[in-house]
């Protein structure tokens, strides 16, 4: 988690091209503690998960074109 968060500096911040021209050890190591730090929030705040993936006019199933089952 070192190079994710330092004690008193903020975290670095990795485009998704810096994290692909690195070694799949080092990517995922970043990936997982930027996961780990952003767990507190998706469990206290849930604005950030209380939401519809899809309203109801983006499913197709009363579509006239959805083949019935």
């Amino acid at each position: 988690m070192d190079s994710i968060k330092q004690a008193g500096k903020p975290a670095q911040q990795w485009s998704a091209e810096d994290l692909r021209h690195m070694p799949a050890e080092q990517r995922d190591a970043i990936l997982a503690a930027a996961a780990e730090l952003a767990e507190a929030d998706y469990r206290s705040d849930h604005e950030l998960t209380d939401f519809e993936a899809f309203g109801e006019e983006d499913l197709h199933g009363d579509s006239s074109s959805a083949e019935p089952r």
